[in-house]
């Protein structure tokens, strides 16, 4: 859909800029160079003063003149006559190197004129008329598409929407007919402070490209095409900025997050998730995600959140970590249907990892087990910067894991 509406904002802007180029090089070449018409790859254009070809051209008709000396008896020609002036009529005789011209509706024949005087021969006639009912069709077919859905009808018959099977996300994982059921929430137990976290976040992130830049000495990791490495670096990190600027946007006004029951019992859920990956439980993972310890919530405006088409997609071709941390951000701010948005992404490509690419960190992706551990590390630095009340138990997490995996 963005892809079309890409395809036809480029098409508006470059007709719009060949029209003003058009119009500067006619006013540069005919009112500051004086010249008699202008040369726009072989042809030129007029509008039509004059009734003499009433019936075929009418006055204020546009004509757009392909430039020649090669005319043929019957053609509508233009030329200069011996007064300068821009003529159109009909070519109604050759007599030697004498050209015999004639309007339509006029009773006799124009002066004969010489090759030399000949501009070209009519191709194109366009009436303002026809202008104006093009331009209103247009406007009624576009309030009438407006009424009813441009949207769905692009999707529907120009994007076609892709047949099941075929599509990323299907949308009955977002919609159900269960209503929807938030969790009630407790009194507050931690406040985290919105600058500070993000602070926390920056600071972590200096310490995570020192570390890379370590790994990336290593000969051996871009064995395998580095460039295309680099290019998806690259889209999962816009992807992320992506989802968090929503996240920003929607939240502009909060100044800090407020860490109840519900969203300690998340967040405790990602830091678990976490571990789990770092110490490839893989069926452990499947179990904690298909039955997570909070109630999932349906029938929201996924595009009015921030959740378009475009971005679940982009969402979808993430690897796990980066689901997790986008979780967190969720969490972080109170975000209630993003983070239910993502989860069922993150739940749906789950059950449909076959081959186990997603669930599993390589042991040769550094780049990967690295965010991970950031992720970690920043999740930690925030209960250690905000949980006075050691309500978080991250360690306990992290130990029942360890045990498990034993």
């Amino acid at each position: 859909m963005n892809r079309v509406r890409k395809i036809l904002k480029t098409i508006a802007t470059s007709l719009l800029v060949v029209l003003v180029l058009l119009c500067v090089y006619t006013f540069v070449v005919t009112d500051i160079m004086k010249k008699d018409y202008v040369n726009v790859f072989g042809y030129t254009y007029f509008v039509v003063a004059s009734g003499s070809m009433s019936g075929t051209i009418e006055v204020d008709d546009i004509i757009f003149v392909k430039i020649t000396k090669d005319v043929k008896k019957d053609e509508i020609i233009t030329f200069i006559d011996d007064d300068k002036n821009l003529i159109t009529h009909r070519l109604v005789n050759k007599n030697g190197d004498k050209y015999i011209t004639k309007g339509d509706v006029n009773n006799v024949s124009d002066d004969p004129i010489t090759k030399d005087q000949i501009v070209g021969k009519v191709q194109l006639v366009v009436s303002p008329s026809f202008i104006l009912k093009s331009v209103a069709i247009f406007l009624i077919v576009f309030i009438l598409l407006a009424l009813v859905n441009f949207d769905q009808i692009v999707k529907k018959y120009i994007v076609k929407t892709p047949t099941k099977g075929n599509e990323k996300l299907p949308d009955n994982i977002f919609a159900s007919p269960n209503k929807k059921y938030e969790e009630p929430s407790s009194g507050l137990t931690v406040t985290i402070n919105i600058g500070e976290m993000e602070k926390i976040n920056k600071d972590s992130e200096v310490i995570k490209k020192e570390e890379e830049s370590e790994i990336f000495r290593c000969d051996d990791y871009f064995v395998f095409e580095p460039s295309t490495s680099k290019k998806k670096y690259t889209f999962e990190k816009e992807t992320v900025d992506l989802v968090i600027s929503v996240l920003k946007c929607k939240s502009s006004n909060l100044a800090s997050a407020r860490m109840n029951k519900k969203w300690l019992t998340r967040y405790q859920y990602v830091y678990k998730l976490c571990h789990m990956i770092l110490y490839n439980d893989t069926q452990g993972l499947i179990s904690e995600i298909a039955n997570p310890p909070f109630r999932e919530i349906y029938d929201y405006d996924l595009d009015k959140m921030g959740l378009t088409e475009a971005i679940r997609n982009r969402i979808y071709d993430l690897p796990i970590h980066l689901f997790l941390r986008l979780l967190t951000y969720c969490i972080l701010y109170n975000d209630d249907e993003m983070f239910d948005g993502i989860y069922k992404i993150l739940k749906y490509k789950m059950m449909n990892d076959k081959n186990d690419t997603f669930k599993q960190i390589s042991s040769t992706d550094r780049h990967s087990m690295q965010e991970l551990k950031s992720l970690i590390a920043f999740m930690k630095n925030v209960s250690n910067r905000f949980d006075k009340k050691h309500v978080f138990e991250l360690d306990k997490i992290e130990k029942m894991v360890k045990i498990q995996n034993y």
